[in-house]
């Protein structure tokens, strides 16, 4: 389950650590934030939960999503009791007992960009692609039926423009063959390229944010 992609009017619970834990609804969401309507009072001025870390778990289910809360202004100064804003963190807040959990719980946003893709060996030549989404993490492909879970590859392609071109080594970890798009993990990279896709994602999550504020004017 996802638990900002569930559609509106979907009940959470937000848990601020050593603070406290309010009920919400779900009332808009964009790629990597959600707009959190408060069910009754939360216990503490929504003042004091303004860029707080929380976690936000559904009512029914066991998924979650690590971020951080920004109070919404009102009239007169003042921080509306009624609202929270929510963006999503590229990196859980907290550690999952598996490692590989904790991969996919990275933040995943979508970007379509056109991919080259070399496999180890050149074995079946040189594919051309799409990149479907991006975390810190790893990457979902099209276009390359032709590997298969545990293949490695290099994979290069442009982050925002043809300047900021990405030049990684990843691995096959999931082959969804109904849709013909791979899953790749990211292996070797660098401290700088992390940092680099951290950044990016950070100001596409950043976008989505005011936008979604935009939206609530």
């Amino acid at each position: 389950m996802n638990v900002l992609g569930g559609g509106p009017e979907e009940r959470v619970r937000v848990l601020v650590p050593r603070v406290a834990t309010v009920e919400a609804v779900v009332t808009r969401a964009v790629d990597g934030a959600a707009e959190l309507t408060l069910v009754g009072p939360p216990g503490v001025p929504v003042r004091f939960l303004h860029r707080r870390r929380a976690t936000i778990v559904p009512v029914t289910g066991d998924d979650r999503v690590d971020g951080t809360l920004f109070a919404v202004p009102g009239d007169q100064g003042r921080v509306r009791e009624d609202l929270l804003h929510f963006l999503r963190a590229v990196v859980p807040l907290a550690p999952r007992k598996r490692q590989q959990q904790q991969r996919r719980e990275d933040a995943r946003i979508e970007l379509v960009r056109p991919v080259a893709m070399v496999p180890d060996g050149f074995r079946v030549g040189w594919l051309n692609g799409f990149t479907r989404d991006i975390s810190a993490g790893g990457v979902l492909v099209a276009g390359a039926e032709a590997l298969e879970a545990g293949d490695r590859l290099r994979l290069r392609f442009e982050l925002d423009s043809e300047e900021d071109l990405l030049d990684v080594l990843a691995r096959v970890v999931r082959a969804d063959h109904a849709w013909g798009l791979r899953g790749l993990r990211l292996e070797g990279v660098t401290e700088r390229e992390r940092e680099r896709i951290v950044k990016y994602v950070f100001e596409r999550q950043r976008r989505a944010l005011a936008e979604l504020r935009a939206r609530a004017v």
